[in-house]
C-alpha cells in the first residue's frame, strides 16, 4: 500500500496483522475500521456516524461493493464472538478500506470549492426534507387520533374511560405510592445515618 498518498498512521493495523493469527486479523481490521472513521473525521465529511458519512459520499467510490463487504466483515466481527476471519478475506476487507480512502482523497483534490459547498448543501436538504417528512407524518397520526376521540362515540367513550383510570392511578393509587418512595427513603437514610456511627465508636 502506499502509505504517503494519504500519510496515515497504519502502524496498528500492520502490528495487528502480521500476528497471522484469527484475533489478530480481527483486530486489524477494528484497527483499520478506526483508521477510516479518523480520516472521513478529518476530512469533514458530513454526517452523524460512518455509514451516513458514506452515503454522503457514495458516488466518489470507485468499488462502493468492496467497501460494503469490508464494513459487513466488521460488523460480524463486533457482533459474533466467535466469528473468524481467514488471511485472504482479511486482506480484501483491508484493502476495501484502503481504495475508499483514495477514492475521496482524489476526489476532495479535484473538486472545486462550488462543487464542494454544493454537494454539502444537498445533503443537509435531504436531511431536512427527511425531517419535515417526519414531523408532517406525526402530525397527521396526532391530528387523527385527536379526531377519533373528539368525534366518535367509541372515541369518546374511551377518552371518558382514559381519563377516569389516570384520575384514578394519580389521586388514589398516588399518593400511596409516593408515600411508600417516601417512607424507602427515609429509612434507607436512617440505616446509612445509624451506621455512620457506629462506626464513630
Amino acid at each position: 500500500m502506499e502509505q504517503n498518498k494519504l500519510n496515515l498512521n497504519w502502524s496498528a493495523v500492520e502490528k495487528a496483522l502480521a500476528e497471522g493469527t484469527f484475533s489478530g486479523y480481527k483486530i486489524g481490521i477494528l484497527e483499520t475500521e478506526k483508521v477510516f472513521a479518523n480520516f472521513l473525521e478529518e476530512k469533514k465529511i458530513p454526517g452523524r456516524d460512518v455509514d451516513s458519512k458514506i452515503r454522503y459520499v457514495a458516488n466518489f467510490l470507485s468499488r462502493k461493493e468492496q467497501l460494503k463487504y469490508s464494513r459487513e466483515m466488521y460488523k460480524k466481527i463486533i457482533e459474533l464472538p466467535h466469528f473468524e476471519i481467514t488471511h485472504e478475506e482479511t486482506t480484501q476487507v483491508v484493502q476495501g478500506y484502503w481504495q475508499a480512502m483514495l477514492d475521496l482523497q482524489e476526489a476532495l483534490v479535484t473538486l472545486t470549492v462550488y462543487q464542494k459547498l454544493r454537494l454539502r448543501f444537498s445533503f443537509w436538504f435531504t436531511q431536512a426534507v427527511k425531517k419535515i417528512k417526519l414531523i408532517v407524518l406525526t402530525l397527521a397520526v396526532l391530528i387523527l387520533i385527536i379526531l377519533f376521540f373528539y368525534e366518535t362515540a367509541v372515541g369518546k367513550k374511551s377518552a371518558l374511560a382514559l381519563g377516569q383510570g389516570v384520575h384514578y392511578l394519580v389521586f388514589r393509587i398516588g399518593p400511596w405510592f409516593l408515600g411508600a418512595v417516601l417512607a424507602l427513603v427515609l429509612l434507607f437514610i436512617g440505616l446509612k445515618l445509624l451506621k455512620k456511627k457506629d462506626r464513630q465508636f
